[in-house]
């Protein structure tokens, strides 16, 4: 199956790979986004940007995502987590079915 990537609002966005809490406090990468941003993906899912909020394992399908701080944790929600486990602070984008 081929990775999703946007197809509205952020061209070339990175659906996959996760951003580590370390890199962004050191300004070795930038946030991917600001949180909250939310795009379409190829696979029909929706996706928001939020930063891990407690440590996150790959691939979790009871995320959640905080409406109003974006910080995700791993417990009953409806998004799945990124395919790589997360450490606090991480961000990522985070996908759930669009109905």
């Amino acid at each position: 199956m081929a990775l999703p990537f946007a197809v509205t609002g952020i061209s070339g966005a990175d659906l996959v790979t996760i951003i580590p809490a370390a890199d962004i406090a050191s300004g070795a990468q930038r946030p991917a986004a600001r949180l909250g941003t939310q795009t379409w993906g190829t696979n029909g899912r929706l996706y928001v940007y939020a930063q891990a909020n407690a440590g996150i394992a790959a691939n979790v399908t009871v995320a959640t995502v905080n409406v109003t701080t974006f910080l995700a944790t791993a417990t009953g929600g409806t998004y799945l987590s990124p395919s790589v486990a997360m450490a606090v602070g991480d961000q990522g984008w985070f996908g759930r079915p669009s109905v």
